[in-house]
């Protein structure tokens, strides 16, 4: 069946040494660059060497064997399993190339399973039938399969994604033609075994199968090749854009930024037109992020994005500087009246609620404004300006925008010079506790204090938390310096315990303590470092905060009330005032905030409220104080209603530690006034 047997062979081994050489080739480029076609091309190669090689080794068994002899049989299935392996692999590797996807492992060793089974079926089965149709059946199906697997492969590599390069085109066109050779194969393998033609130019084709081969090889090389420059090309690209946008929402970052207003200013100063800048800075942000994760922060901040773009004009420009800050160009304006309306637009956009992780969120944001040229004619001192009016912004209540003014410089420089000082204050033990009575209403008897926070500034003299809080918020000094008044207050009413005095303290919880996973332990910790009893400490929260994430905060008010510590609401009236909380929370104590107290004297109608305030608490076995008392008439209301305890600067200011020690004492060991005559000393 076969003419010129020794050329044949040669041919044979000629290809499966390039196959060889093709297959340890592609092997490593696999191992280096990590491409799947890559594995499934080159075990492809593998496939085409045990091909030749296993049927060479049945050429030469063949004249001295029978059909089933067992050397025959292994080296028949070894070269047809090859065969038909190779082609299964060969469209794997085309597919991955035309996609882009991977074949899954589990599926490629699946097929390949079953063309090996195919394989040694189809020699099985044909050992007892004559040669001819023995080589039909081996060799002739082969041969349709190869021609079917080549000129599909060559169809998915030439149609696959756009656009075609030099070494998919040759490979494609290898392929193609490798294809059409096997068409011819099959043709003649088909003839040869129905009619008994020979065909004496079947062992040239060998140069030509060698030159295909080759062509194949190089073509997949080169494929390699454009694919590694087009991914270096993309990753050139990424870098350069990470390298002027914001990772997270997209925007441009702060170079981009200032190169875009470098341009600007250059072509307003030529035509003589105003340039904006705008800062803008989310509200509380530092709160959401901590109370509700940072997957919830970054959520947030891509929705701020989003919105800013949608608000602003085609020409205009939106940046993120870094955490919450924002900055916006606005490159051509009439007049400050439009930057103002910007402003306002952009505010009124980042107010609409959102919804994270279930719940409505509603965050506000606070915006500067600087203005070419009357504010400077330099990129960065327009943004630094900006920024600059934000703080003044931020300092105004927030949820608000200011124009920046010469003046707002010194405040600036001021408010950096503070917050360096307030770095120190603790280092320094510059921070100090007052403390303000809380009289049982009906007898004037002191039953409690609050401890509130002072700072004893080497040069300002005594400041309030007004005054310098708010930098602790911004800065991130407000936990340790929330902790330091705990353990202190803990630590000076427990020596006052200790001499007599029998008193609660309370201490306020700011939000970024009470949103620390390790609140209860370091609570726990204070309590065993001062010996101060669990009773005798009331940790104060606003309403606000309390709500902000119901769950959660019932989950830390639990803990605590476990620990043995009272609970206070802060501030009730002014935020939720929702009945379902009061509930639902361990409360110990509720303190109507003082704007209703101070309306009691206006006249009988304001009295409701508070009226309900108390009616309410007490239906729920909770304690109420009135705040902010300043006027006897107010006492009196407030103590006709039955409010348990009254506090304010009608009974006493807030005390140094040694004032309110002494007072204590005082009542505790009968030295204390009467009752009229400390209301009016007091007062």
């Amino acid at each position: 069946m076969v003419p010129n047997v020794p050329l044949v062979l040669a041919g044979y081994l000629a290809q499966a040494a390039g196959a060889v050489l093709m297959a340890v080739v592609l092997q490593a480029f696999h191992r280096h660059y990590r491409r799947d076609f890559l594995r499934h091309w080159a075990w492809s190669w593998w496939g085409f060497a045990l091909y030749l090689g296993g049927g060479t080794v049945a050429l030469l068994l063949a004249p001295h064997m029978e059909a089933s002899a067992l050397p025959r049989v292994l080296a028949s299935s070894i070269s047809l399993a090859g065969g038909y392996c190779q082609l299964g692999l060969v469209l794997f590797g085309a597919y991955e190339v035309a996609t882009g996807r991977t074949v899954r492992p589990r599926r490629v060793r699946q097929a390949l399973a079953v063309l090996a089974a195919l394989a040694l079926a189809s020699v099985l089965c044909t050992i007892p039938v004559p040669a001819d149709i023995r080589f039909l059946v081996r060799v002739s199906l082969r041969s349709i399969l190869a021609a079917v697997a080549f000129l599909v492969a060559s169809r998915l590599v030439l149609r696959g994604m756009r656009p075609l390069g030099v070494g998919r085109r040759l490979l494609g066109l290898a392929l193609l033609f490798y294809g059409l050779e096997y068409v011819h194969y099959s043709v003649i393998s088909i003839l040869s075994a129905t009619t008994g033609a020979r065909f004496g130019h079947l062992p040239l084709m060998s140069l030509v199968d060698l030159v295909l081969q080759g062509a194949l090889g190089l073509g997949m090389a080169i494929r390699l090749l454009e694919e590694e420059r087009k991914q270096l090309l993309a990753a050139s690209e990424q870098i350069e854009h990470l390298a002027y946008h914001d990772a997270l929402t997209g925007l441009p970052n702060r170079n981009l930024f200032i190169d875009h207003l470098r341009l600007a200013l250059a072509l307003a100063a030529r035509e003589g037109r105003m340039v904006v800048v705008l800062f803008l800075d989310l509200d509380r942000f530092k709160m959401i992020n901590d109370s509700l994760g940072h997957a919830s922060g970054d959520e947030l901040l891509r929705t701020v994005a989003d919105r800013l773009r949608a608000g602003l004009r085609l020409g205009d420009t939106v940046a993120r500087l870094g955490g919450d800050e924002f900055t916006v160009l606005l490159p051509v304006v009439g007049d400050e009246g439009d930057a103002v309306r910007v402003a306002e637009k952009l505010l009124d956009r980042i107010r609409q609620p959102l919804m994270l992780q279930g719940r409505e969120i509603v965050v506000t944001g606070s915006i500067g404004v600087s203005r070419f040229p009357h504010d400077g004619s330099v990129p960065e001192e327009l943004v630094k300006k900006a920024d600059v009016a934000m703080y003044q912004a931020k300092q105004q209540g927030r949820n608000g925008f200011e124009v920046y003014l010469p003046d707002m410089d010194a405040g600036a420089l001021d408010r950096l010079s503070l917050e360096n000082d307030l770095r120190r204050a603790l280092a320094n033990d510059e921070l100090c506790l007052y403390y303000q009575p809380i009289l049982e209403s009906s007898t004037g008897k002191i039953e409690a204090v609050e401890a509130l926070l002072r700072w004893r500034h080497p040069e300002r003299g005594l400041m309030l938390p007004g005054d310098f809080l708010w930098i602790a918020e911004q800065s991130g000094l407000s936990n340790p310096i929330d902790f330091w008044a705990l353990r202190t207050a803990c630590r000076e009413v427990c020596s006052w315990i200790q001499e007599g005095a029998q008193v609660r303290v309370t201490v306020n919880l700011s939000a970024r303590p009470f949103q620390q996973p390790d609140l209860i332990e370091k609570v726990q910790n204070v309590l065993e470092e001062t010996g101060l009893p669990a009773s005798h400490l009331e940790l104060e929260i606003t309403e606000t905060l309390a709500m902000q994430n119901a769950e959660v905060s019932l989950g830390v008010l639990l803990a605590l009330k476990d620990l043995g510590v009272q609970i206070a609401i802060d501030d009730f009236g002014t935020g939720y005032s929702s009945l379902s909380y009061l509930r639902t929370f361990p409360i110990d104590t509720l303190k109507i905030d003082g704007s209703f107290v101070r309306s009691l004297n206006v006249g009988d109608v304001h009295a409701e409220i508070p009226a309900a305030m108390i009616a309410l608490a007490h239906s729920l076995d909770i304690r109420v104080v009135g705040e902010g008392v300043e006027e006897e008439v107010q006492w009196l209301i407030l103590r006709e209603q039955g409010c348990d305890e009254v506090q304010g600067f009608l009974f006493s200011r807030p005390l140094p530690a040694d004032e309110c020690r002494a007072l204590l004492l005082r009542q505790t060991f009968g030295q204390e006034q009467p009752e009229s005559e400390r209301v009016v000393a007091a007062g």
